[in-house]
């Protein structure tokens, strides 16, 4: 039997401003295809993403899921809910100046099918009603200064 498409966030996505988005298709011969993305839902959109084919359930459990939620705490959200989420996050960081991470096309074909006309929920960007941008551990000092001025730029708009 086929499992159906199944997407999860990160449970404090929207406390943090920071986590992760998964979502997956299984295959009739128990082969894993995943898109995950680094979200950051008070600033940049889609900081990073990436594609990966898995051989197995467990190997996807295992190296993916157990990885970006070692903590467990991941919200289960419809595909439709997933997709609206990326592509509203994407929609808000280009508002400022931002482009999606490198590979976020490519992880972006996991949705393939899927459209956001199911969903009603609404997302919220920003910090109290503005961009906020979180230097992250491996942002390189020139990248900090690129993202303040492109971001400067994108809100005096």
């Amino acid at each position: 039997m086929k499992h159906p498409l199944e997407a999860f966030r990160s449970g404090k996505l929207f406390d943090s401003g920071c986590g992760y988005l998964v979502a997956s298709r299984f295959k009739a011969d128990g082969r894993v295809e995943s898109g995950f993305f680094l979200l950051d839902v008070f600033c940049l959109g889609v900081k990073d993403a990436g594609f990966h084919r898995f051989n197995s359930i467990a190997d996807y459990r295992e190296s993916l899921i157990d990885r970006l939620f070692p903590d467990g705490n991941q919200v289960r959200m419809t595909p439709a809910a997933a997709r609206k989420l990326t592509e509203d996050a994407t929609s808000y960081a280009r508002g400022l100046g931002f482009s999606p991470g490198v590979d976020y096309k490519k992880a972006s074909r996991v949705f393939g099918g899927i459209t956001t006309a199911g969903c009603d929920g609404e997302f919220t960007f920003g910090k109290d009603d503005k961009p906020l941008y979180i230097k992250g551990p491996s942002d390189s000092p020139a990248r900090v200064e690129r993202i303040l001025l492109v971001g400067a730029r994108g809100v005096s708009r």
